[in-house]
């Protein structure tokens, strides 16, 4: 908006051009100083000036003026049409603006984690979209770290203790885990009654966090736990070892929406119950700003907050 033009070797700006030609149009519509400055509240010599740098910057005269009346010159007839053409696209680049602010509509792109956005968001996701019938949603499932501005995207729900950032973050939930085999591996190898015990045991480790992935941490009251495990199966898929650990393959740290039906239906058993796997870390959706926040963000955010405000307690 603030690049140079030369017309008829006079440099002007962008900007100062268009309030020029707000002016002349005011003028034009209205064919009187005296009606165009009231109706912009300023002083007919203040309009006269705009027009006639106007004028001089097109090197052509667009009204003629007599103490009575003013009325186009030939140029100016044809001038006033195509600027009151721009004016109106500009009118309708506003509307265009004040819609997307006034209710969700749009492209929504959102990443989300691959377990957490199959397991508990997909339904989710879909009933937002029969609430939201204008918004049409791109959602991308991977557990790499997504880079909200770089990629292009709305938002995106994160999991953990989130870095520094200049993202706003609100919490959705609290992530609970739980640790967790399967009957037949208890019975095998015998149940863990503290967590120093796992040192004997087999240990499914998640291979994303390469040095957390192998130190487990426990709290009770305000005693911490810290256990260094190994095991024969390690990957960066939670889904994965949810699946190992279900066949009897080892122990595993698995978060309660993952496994809690398994749980339910005997096929895993929690152990050390009386046990938090520590720290605990949080559910989070993350968006650039709040400040003009677009309507489909806004909703989006407040409806997984509103759904899953219980069931992540």
């Amino acid at each position: 908006m603030n690049q140079q033009i030369r017309v008829n070797q006079l440099d002007v700006t962008d900007l100062e051009r268009i309030h020029l030609i707000v002016a002349f149009v005011l003028v034009a519509e209205e064919m009187s100083f005296a009606k165009a400055a009231s109706i912009a509240n300023v002083s007919p010599s203040t309009l006269s000036r705009k027009v006639s740098k106007l004028e001089d910057i097109l090197g052509t005269r667009l009204l003629e003026r007599t103490t009575r009346r003013v009325v186009f010159t030939d140029l100016g007839a044809i001038y006033f049409r195509h600027c009151r053409e721009i004016l109106g696209q500009l009118k309708e680049a506003d509307d265009v603006i004040e819609s997307y602010h006034s209710e969700p509509q749009g492209l929504l792109r959102v990443s989300f984690p691959v377990a957490f956005g199959h397991l508990a968001l997909s339904g989710i996701i879909s009933d937002f979209i029969a609430t939201y019938p204008k918004v049409k949603v791109e959602a991308n499932y991977t557990d790499r770290f997504v880079d909200l501005l770089e990629e292009g995207y709305n938002a995106v729900v994160r999991i953990g203790s989130l870095p520094d950032s200049s993202l706003v973050a609100r919490k959705i939930g609290t992530n609970h885990k739980h640790l967790v085999a399967s009957p037949e591996y208890i019975e095998e190898h015998g149940m863990p009654r503290t967590p120093a015990d796992l040192v004997n045991h087999d240990c499914l480790c998640f291979s994303r966090y390469a040095k957390l992935g192998t130190t487990w941490q426990f709290k009770r009251d305000e005693q911490i736990e810290t256990v260094h495990v190994a095991g024969d199966f390690r990957s960066d898929s939670s889904e994965a070892i949810f699946e190992a650990a279900q066949h009897g393959t080892g122990i595993a740290i698995i978060a309660r929406y993952i496994c809690s039906d398994a749980i339910a239906q005997g096929k895993l058993v929690q152990i050390l119950p009386e046990w938090t796997v520590w720290p605990e870390t949080n559910f989070y959706v993350c968006y650039a700003s709040n400040k003009h926040m677009l309507p489909k963000t806004r909703a989006l955010s407040d409806f997984l907050v509103q759904r899953l405000r219980n069931t992540l307690k």
